[in-house]
């Protein structure tokens, strides 16, 4: 139990999962761990329902959070918040998507601003320059946590924000769940149809254009006579699956190139892999994957966007190349393929930089001393 424990509403308006989901989920448990008093704030069938049971905290899954021109959701939702706001009297409001983020903001102030108003921004996506972003960012919200420092830094020149009310906090990878063994690696390989001689090049990611598995296959693709062992061993869903099974097959690389699909046990699957690659050329901010392939001890490999460089000292835990590449990603896969030994070192760095800046436990208490900050200025800005 904290000193001074909180009453925090955090609101996310997905329904499955994804890095954004995990993050609401694995804060959830930090905090009520911690002793705080959460309840997450969805929408009916969401996927957080089941991550607050497991966290020991309510959820609230009466939320429409939909975007356009929508009076229902919107009502329903401004409803909701003043009811809650009314009767429960939070200390913070922490907020994920624009979705909730005007919801919460705009009924909080109708009611003259009770509750802090703190954001998480998880992408890399660009915020227009208007009126409307002007007064949510800077009037109706206290105070801002992103998810990289290279976001931040794009987010503290832009005119919608206050620089001063924004920080950087990566989020979160839970080291004791992803902890190497040599069984479970010997299980999931085999499991997977791999014999110890295969390298296998993995990656954990959505099945879309941003995260760039096309520049992999391409990169295997020049690689495939020099390294006849490469395999490359996909989990996610997407919408490109059928265009990425029809590039494999017209690369030639379509036998060593494995599909498997959404799992939820990734703590296991994932230490199949020999080096983990993530060449994403957009949206990434700070990698939950990667840091699980990192403290699994293997190395990895990732394209220089967004905040993926903020996880990874190139030639320490990885190596980094050019966003959108394929011949500086075939060259950083044959290096480390070649040379074992710097692979083990890499990953046993990889592994000591996630324990020392990235587990949920550091996470969370970083995100309590932003809430910390966050409730100071918000004290300021009432005049009370």
């Amino acid at each position: 139990m904290t000193p001074t424990p909180l009453h925090i509403l955090i609101t996310d308006p997905h329904l499955g999962g994804g890095g954004q989901v995990r993050y609401v989920s694995n804060l959830a448990a930090q905090l009520v761990r911690l002793g705080h008093k959460i309840t997450i704030g969805c929408r009916p069938g969401s996927i957080l329902v089941n991550s607050a049971a497991a966290a020991g905290c309510p959820a609230l899954d009466m939320f429409a959070f939909r975007g356009g021109v929508r009076p229902g959701a919107w009502r329903n939702d401004l409803q909701n918040f003043r009811r809650y706001i009314r009767a429960e009297k939070p200390d913070i409001i922490h907020v994920s998507s624009s979705q909730d983020h005007w919801a919460a903001a705009f009924t909080n102030m109708t009611l003259g601003r009770p509750v802090c108003i703190l954001r998480t921004r998880h992408n890399t996506y660009a915020v227009a320059n208007n009126l409307p972003n002007r007064i949510l960012n800077r009037r109706w919200t206290d105070y801002q946590i992103v998810v990289c420092d290279v976001v931040r830094r794009d987010l503290a020149r832009h005119p919608a924000f206050d620089g001063e009310r924004l920080c950087t906090i990566h989020n979160g990878v839970d080291a004791t769940l992803f902890t190497p063994s040599p069984e479970v690696r010997a299980q999931a390989r085999a499991e997977f149809g791999y014999t110890p001689a295969h390298l296998v090049l993995g990656i954990a990611a959505r099945l879309v254009d941003a995260k760039g598995h096309a520049f992999l296959f391409r990169a295997a693709a020049l690689l495939k006579d020099q390294l006849p062992q490469l395999r490359i061993l996909c989990f996610g869903q997407g919408v490109k699956e059928p265009q990425l099974r029809q590039l494999a097959g017209d690369l030639g690389i379509g036998p060593i190139v494995q599909f498997a699909g959404f799992r939820d046990d990734m703590h296991q699957c994932t230490q199949a892999f020999d080096i983990g690659v993530q060449p994403s050329i957009d949206c990434d901010t700070s990698s939950f994957s990667l840091k699980e392939q990192m403290v699994l001890e293997m190395p990895v490999i990732a394209s220089d966007y967004g905040g993926l460089v903020e996880l990874i000292d190139d030639g320490v835990e990885g190596l980094i190349v050019p966003t959108g590449s394929v011949e500086p990603l075939a060259a950083a896969i044959a290096s480390l393929a070649g040379d074992p030994a710097r692979r083990s070192a890499m990953g046993k760095a990889g592994r000591d930089r996630v324990l020392r800046d990235f587990t949920v436990e550091v996470f969370a208490l970083r995100t309590v001393e932003a809430y910390a900050r966050a409730l100071a200025i918000a004290h300021d800005r009432r005049g009370t």
